[in-house]
């Protein structure tokens, strides 16, 4: 009585320019204005919590 287990099909990418567009903005470097925000927030939240 075992169970049948069925193969998995790997995944096909049909829209290459959409998946090489997220891998960019994946890439992209956080610009420093953001970055100061962040390091802003992070501070409030350590202070916060000691």
């Amino acid at each position: 009585m075992g169970t049948k287990v069925k193969p998995v099909q790997p995944t096909e990418i049909k829209d290459k320019k959409v998946i090489r567009e997220i891998i960019e903005q994946i890439r992209k470097p956080i610009p420093q204005s953001i970055e100061k925000k962040l390091k802003k927030e992070d501070e409030l939240i350590m202070k916060f919590f000691k």
